[in-house]
């Protein structure tokens, strides 16, 4: 039988590749509830099945055996891109207990470089689906296929991407050009230590704050760290129970990004009130009659706006502290619009500033 042309492989290819592209659909959603499980934060899941011109470019460039369908790795590719240097480490641990690894293929950019050296830093894992789940009838259709997954970090990604508009063999670049990009490349490598750095030193001001407020020492300035801790506690549980009595659903569960927003509002609307401490914060809190009037004051807002009371505590409890200050001028937090800044300037009784 004569041999393929690249041109007549890519056509077998392109008949395939629906269930290429399937694959990697199935693939990005079984990474994404591996993660969320594993409690790991991702910026993004990204995944592709290889164009039928990709492959044909390859093929043709590097040559290819008697079934480059079979033998080629990357058909399907995924990347995961995460926050933090430290969480590659523990994406590639889930991808070795949920995956059957080509060790053989599959390579980790960092250990690749010498001590003098930056740049292209990603780990790269040749994978097949593992033996029990090969056997389930959904996956079967796809249990011969591997796939390529990266890991690599948002900074990563971003040199990886710059980088590549500059050149994409650096040997090949004059020498300045080349020390310039590897000094360029040692910073990129730097700010993802030192956002690691941050995200530590970050959670050792939390746990710090937390025995803090475990021992009553209240005395602390006001801040997304403090506020998290006063709010993880005693305090939060009975404040969710005020709520929930004045008929509140009480958001319990929501993403990181959203509950920092959240705190970072409660944060601000505080010090615009004049609480700077947590123990400012408990006063106020503490005053049963102030706050069941404020809560019922906010809860009467939703009523007027035709909304249901709910909302994760941070977001209720801004409310409650707007609702219970005394302002001239409507607040202008981004979760309280002005409609509903004029609707409790109405319902207190006041005129809506113009």
């Amino acid at each position: 039988m004569a041999e393929l042309t690249a041109k007549q492989w890519g056509t077998r290819y392109g008949a395939q590749r629906a269930l290429y592209e399937q694959h990697a659909t199935r693939l990005r959603a079984l990474l994404a509830d591996v993660l969320r499980s594993a409690g790991i934060d991702v910026v993004q899941i990204e995944s592709r099945a290889k164009t039928v011109d990709s492959f044909v470019e390859k093929i043709t460039r590097k040559g290819h055996d008697d079934d480059p369908i079979t033998t080629m790795t990357d058909l399907v590719g995924l990347r995961v891109i995460t926050y933090y240097l430290e969480d590659i480490g523990r994406v590639g641990e889930l991808i070795a207990r949920e995956f059957e690894i080509d060790e053989d293929n599959s390579a980790d950019k960092a250990t690749d470089l010498a001590s003098d050296q930056f740049g292209y830093l990603s780990a790269h894992y040749v994978v097949r689906l593992g033996p029990s789940r090969r056997e389930l009838a959904e996956w079967a259709p796809f249990a011969s296929i591997t796939a390529e997954i990266q890991v690599r970090t948002a900074l990563q990604h971003a040199w990886a991407a710059v980088s590549h508009k500059v050149a994409y063999k650096t040997a090949a670049l004059p020498e300045p050009i080349r020390r310039r990009l590897n000094r360029l490349s040692a910073l990129f490598e730097l700010a993802d230590e030192q956002f690691s750095s941050l995200r530590d030193a970050s959670a050792a001001t939390d746990s710090e704050y937390r025995q803090l407020v475990d021992r009553g020492a209240l005395d602390v300035p006001v801040d997304t760290s403090s506020i998290g801790a006063y709010l993880d506690g005693r305090r939060g549980e009975e404040l969710t129970t005020l709520f929930q009595r004045h008929g509140f659903d009480v958001s319990t569960q929501q993403p990181e990004n959203r509950q920092r927003r959240a705190r970072s509002g409660l944060v601000s609307e505080l010090k615009t009130v004049g609480i700077g401490t947590l123990a400012d914060l408990e006063a106020f809190v503490s005053d049963a009659a102030r706050m069941d009037a404020a809560v019922e004051l906010v809860r009467t807002v939703y009523d007027t706006d035709g909304h249901r009371p709910r909302g994760p505590l941070e977001d209720l409890l801004t409310m409650t502290v707007t609702a219970a200050r005394d302002f001239g001028e409507r607040p202008g937090r981004p979760y309280l619009t002005e409609q509903w800044a004029d609707t409790l300037l109405r319902v207190r009784g006041d005129e809506p500033a113009p």
